[in-house]
């Protein structure tokens, strides 16, 4: 499963003027809109993703394939509102169904949710066109199952880590001399390595059945940048280009079996990945659209190599 792809889908529909052109846009899968919600108004995009893995990447950034490998359907939720014209909060949720080999969770379940608030430093101009800048904290809560799973690892939706996460974005929409839109996003989020998890028995993090202990994960760093280009009044091409780092964390305790106790002491290595989400556009007007895309990966060291098809329906109201 990648918990990687359950992050900064906080993306904004925008329609700008310049002279009697206009651009919609609803923003690339993966790097947020640097531009705040006016006041009183509210988004809602529904992301339904589908997330497949069947091969690694090794400490040396080789490609091995690991079967059955996992899967992932996720539909995830995110809901913005304007509070005022420069801050926003975000609230987004989901709900994950796991599949690997002949084996499936017992049902959908939840998975994290994530509280964000954003506040925009620099805003464009009236028309569009000029650089927004933006930073955002956002809480990830830990209301995804992700120990005590019995007999079943495939029913862990969450990590149980409460993240914490500080990100700075910004943007700038361009009208090019053949009369086209583009439109330049990039992203700094950096996390700080959360508390202990306390688990009991099979868990999220690899643990037998009779584990008692904790985990303690790393911090982790991610870069992303995206281009926009808009090919019509409606329709538009996308490109999200990802790294993502995170650092060595610890798993210890102990297997408590009915005859014998058996220490366990794990560190986790530093892992990373770079990733690509090209994405198609139909933007009916700068109040709905759809999105469409994948993101896969192409590099990594110690992380899984993975493919996410996606789409999500952006609404304003």
């Amino acid at each position: 499963m990648r918990r990687a792809l359950i992050t900064a889908f906080g993306l904004i529909a925008c329609a700008a003027q310049a002279g009697t052109q206009e651009a919609n846009f609803t923003g690339p899968l993966i790097t947020p809109n640097a531009s705040a919600l006016p006041a009183g108004m509210v988004l809602a995009e529904p992301y339904f993703i589908y997330s497949e893995s069947h091969a690694n990447y090794d400490a040396q950034g080789d490609r091995h394939d690991d079967r059955p490998g996992s899967h992932q359907w996720l539909l995830l939720v995110p809901v913005t509102l304007g509070v005022t014209r420069r801050f926003n909060v975000q609230l987004t949720g989901g709900i994950a169904y796991n599949v690997s080999g002949g084996y499936h969770s017992d049902g959908a379940r939840l998975a994290d949710t994530t509280l964000t608030f954003q506040y925009m430093f620099v805003a464009p101009r009236g028309d569009g066109t000029g650089p927004a800048v933006s930073a955002s904290y956002a809480h990830v809560f830990p209301t995804g199952k992700y120990d005590r799973l019995g007999d079943n690892p495939l029913n862990a939706t969450g990590t149980g880590a409460s993240v914490d996460r500080l990100a700075v974005f910004a943007q700038q929409l361009f009208w090019l001399d053949n009369g086209h839109p583009l439109r330049l996003r990039a992203q700094w989020a950096w996390s700080p390595a959360p508390a202990r998890v306390y688990l009991d028995g099979m868990s999220a993090h690899g643990t037998s059945k009779v584990f008692q202990g904790w985990v303690k994960p790393g911090s982790t760093l991610g870069i992303t940048a995206a281009v926009e280009y808009g090919l019509s009044q409606h329709w538009a091409l996308a490109t999200d280009l990802t790294w993502s780092h995170q650092r060595s964390g610890m798993l210890q305790g102990t297997d408590c079996w009915p005859d014998a106790y058996q220490s366990v002491e794990q560190r986790k290595p530093v892992s990373w990945s770079y990733s690509i989400a090209p994405a198609i556009e139909y933007n009916i007007n700068g109040n709905f659209g759809i999105i469409a895309g994948a993101q896969m990966s192409f590099a990594g060291h110690r992380s899984a190599s993975y493919v996410t098809p996606q789409i999500a329906v952006n609404m304003v109201f």
